[in-house]
């Protein structure tokens, strides 16, 4: 299983670019019974990515078929994997009560209506699960050290995350999310702070080991 799962809403969400998506990251596309062709483009897009990607056609059509798919698909993934990271790809926000639902019992899972909103490093971000590990493995007697963030408003929260004293920093992603929410009251919204989370994650600040986070500051 691997870091991260994206579950693509195909008859909701056509126009994609696989190039946003990071290498941590596999695909799931869900397309409808009546849908009978894929761009060519996406096809090819597709075939670069290899066993990272899967395309699954649903059976029988009906009121939120495809949807239903998705949420039972959803829910093997987390019973396999429950701190990997879920992001439904679907302008619908009839998941949103699910993701809610998910989020208030810890698990990460999020919705978002386009695919530049996912993972928010896009590119940048392949390999950055992997790469604290290996600068630790050459370097074991001092920890790396984070770049300096470009984002003001990842700076913010990382300044105010390192002020907080360690054993009172969050522990898991849920609680991480609320705690960054509460430093941009009315400045940001729900998507926007799991996006800043996101940063923090691919950019190795923070990492997350069997639902628990640690900090590499």
């Amino acid at each position: 299983m691997s870091d991260a799962i994206l579950l693509v809403d195909f008859e909701n969400v056509q126009k994609l670019d696989l190039a946003l998506i990071p290498a941590y990251v596999d695909v799931r596309i869900f397309v409808g019974a009546s849908q009978a062709k894929a761009p060519m483009p996406l096809v090819m897009q597709a075939q670069s990515l290899g066993t990272r990607l899967e395309w699954i056609r649903i059976d029988g059509q009906g009121s939120n078929a495809l949807d239903f798919h998705i949420a039972f698909y959803l829910g093997e993934y987390l019973a396999a994997a429950h701190s990997a990271r879920y992001v439904i790809l679907s302008r619908d926000k009839g998941f949103d009560p699910l993701v809610r639902h998910l989020k208030a019992r810890g698990l990460d899972v999020a919705r978002v209506s386009a695919l530049a909103d996912a993972f928010p490093a896009g590119p940048a971000a392949r390999g950055a699960r992997s790469a604290p590990a290996a600068r630790a493995s050459h370097a074991p007697s001092r920890a790396a050290q984070p770049a300096p963030p470009a984002d003001p408003h990842v700076a913010r929260a990382l300044a105010l995350l390192s002020k907080a004293d360690k054993a009172r920093r969050p522990r898991t992603r849920a609680r991480l999310v609320a705690q960054v929410a509460s430093y941009f009251p009315k400045r940001l919204g729900a998507e926007d702070v799991e996006a800043l989370v996101g940063r923090l994650f691919a950019d190795g600040t923070i990492s997350e080991a069997n639902g628990r986070l640690s900090y590499r500051f």
